[in-house]
């Protein structure tokens, strides 16, 4: 999604609430290199919100973004020339759908195609996220996300 009309769409500055759907190809496991895998995920998701300030980060350091740097603060971080926009779901609202080269698969058979180490979640169903501009798609209301 283009940085500026995503952030027309969610009307910044402010904190907004939205329906946000994006999609991750992941690198499939050495043995099933032939194959593309993509996950498209949906979930509610918050925008203009103070990372430092959520509930979670009580008494906690928070710090510098870990790369890239703030573009349009706390909306857009810019890395290597790409945006990436800051989003944070909100729990249990995440849905993903799993792709096998275009095929709607159960996520353990799209589990198979991965390296153990990747078949564990790398983060909770919830939180803060930075996803890629250009696999983001606004959908047309947060409820549409659940």
């Amino acid at each position: 999604m283009d940085t500026t009309a995503y952030l027309a769409a969610i009307n910044a500055p402010g904190l907004g609430h939205y329906g946000v759907e994006w999609t991750t190809t992941v690198k499939p496991a050495a043995a099933h290199r032939a194959h593309t895998l993509t996950k498209v995920s949906t979930a509610v998701c918050l925008t203009g919100a103070e990372y430092r300030n959520l509930a979670v980060n009580n008494d906690t350091e928070t710090g510098a973004l870990p790369w890239g740097e703030w573009s349009n603060y706390p909306y857009v971080v810019t890395h290597r020339e790409q945006d990436y926009f800051r989003l944070y779901t909100v729990d249990g609202t995440v849905r993903t759908t799993y792709y096998v080269d275009g095929m709607d698969v159960e996520r353990e058979h799209f589990l198979s195609f991965l390296t153990p180490s990747q078949r564990n979640p790398s983060r909770p169903n919830g939180g803060c996220i930075t996803v890629k501009a250009s696999n983001v798609r606004l959908v047309e209301a947060p409820s549409f996300a659940v």
